[in-house]
């Protein structure tokens, strides 16, 4: 089987998109696939966006290009121009914008962490959009459904949103959980020894994560204030964001940074952090996956998270972590905290299981194969079709 990869970013850049892309694109070469890379595109949004942009602003909404109709065709142009002469059996994209204009007889695939209408007034930069843009996107998610012959979900809530809301046809949309990148090479028998390592003379909570709003920074804080008030010695490790003023002075919080991945060093310090912690602790007040959920199973390390968006899918209780309702407040989070390390056999338990939810299915060679099955069916479905009209 032959694959074009499709993408408007640089797909071999582990810094874009959380590294999403570069690891599928790896992992289906690791894999044997024959791969055609068509990415990045050369086509950019059109400067009259900008206009666009500033107009809308003036009045407290946000446009943006990226599923404007031209724009999206201009994509699928420039795909058809670069894979003209070029034989592959079918088109991957790690997103849905770029394929969703696409006119080619051959089978489509995407992958998206959530569809636009999920995403509406759900993450902060999702809300307030102007009208124009809501129906750009709306039309640009239907369209890339209605061409898509395999449409994948890392979640149960995406995949939902798919069918529910732009009536995709069920047997094509397909629920595959995203893997590791921090971690993705660690092994059974080292992560039982980090485990079997933690001390528990203290309690060292990690915070991974660009917003810290959206990411519930602040519940974070407070939960860990309650910890204290019962006797732990608390340590929380943030990455990613800035810290908020009112808490640089807090001695048990230790910032980070950014930590880019595309800096080794940079990844080997988040790997200590991983090692180090007992819990990943992200109260998120929205999220449509959760990649850091992914990585704290690989480490052996279980994870502390509300269940919302994509995170169910991820954390699966009493399993590799535990999940609290979006309207459970700091105390419910310390309690189940307190809880979850007051046995270490239980506890190390815990985190066996963790590592084993990474290695049976939050890894991308899982994912990897699990789209190469499908794809080759969907290919040999086609195959027999075209030889029923011939």
């Amino acid at each position: 089987m032959k694959v074009a990869y499709l993408f408007q970013l640089d797909a071999a850049n582990p810094a874009v998109q959380s590294g999403r892309p570069a690891s599928i694109y790896r992992q289906l070469a690791a894999l044997g696939t024959s791969l055609e890379p068509v990415f990045p595109l050369r086509t950019k949004v059109a400067r009259r966006t900008a206009l666009r942009k500033a107009f809308y602003r003036l009045s407290g909404r946000f446009y943006r290009g990226d599923r404007n109709p031209a724009y999206l065709a201009a994509l699928a142009s420039e795909f058809e121009r670069r894979t003209q002469g070029t034989e592959y059996d079918i088109v991957f994209c790690p997103g849905s914008e770029a394929i969703s204009q696409l006119n080619i007889s051959k089978p489509i695939a995407f992958c998206a962490d959530a569809t636009f209408a999920g995403m509406v007034d759900y993450y902060w930069d999702f809300s307030s959009l102007s009208k124009e843009y809501v129906v750009e996107g709306h039309l640009q998610e239907a369209s890339a459904l209605r061409r898509a012959a395999i449409a994948i979900y890392p979640s149960e809530w995406a995949a939902r949103s798919a069918i529910d809301f732009y009536h995709a046809d069920p047997a094509k949309v397909f629920v595959i959980p995203f893997g590791a990148n921090v971690g993705a090479q660690n092994r059974r028998e080292q992560v039982y020894e980090w485990i079997a390592g933690r001390p528990f003379d203290g309690l060292r909570l990690l915070f991974v994560g660009r917003s810290w709003r959206r990411k519930g920074g602040d519940m974070l804080v407070e939960s860990a204030r309650h910890l204290i008030a019962k006797g732990f010695r608390v340590r929380l490790d943030i990455v990613g964001c800035e810290l908020p003023r009112a808490f640089r002075d807090l001695p048990w919080i230790v910032p980070h940074g950014l930590l880019p991945l595309n800096q080794p060093r940079c990844e080997r310090e988040l790997s200590e952090l991983f090692k180090a912690a007992h819990f990943v602790f992200v109260p998120s007040k929205a999220e449509a996956f959760g990649m850091t959920f992914a990585e704290a199973s690989a480490f052996g390390v279980p994870s502390v998270a509300t269940a919302t968006g994509g995170i169910p899918s991820v954390v699966h209780n009493g399993v590799n972590g535990f999940t609290l309702p979006i309207t459970a407040d700091a105390a419910e989070f310390a309690d189940l905290i307190a809880g979850a390390i007051s046995d270490r056999e239980q506890y190390a338990d815990l985190c066996r299981k963790s590592f084993e939810e990474f290695d049976k299915r939050l890894n991308w060679r899982v994912f990897c194969a699990r789209f190469l099955e499908i794809a080759h069916r969907c290919c040999e479905d086609l195959a027999v079709k075209v030889e029923g009209v011939a």
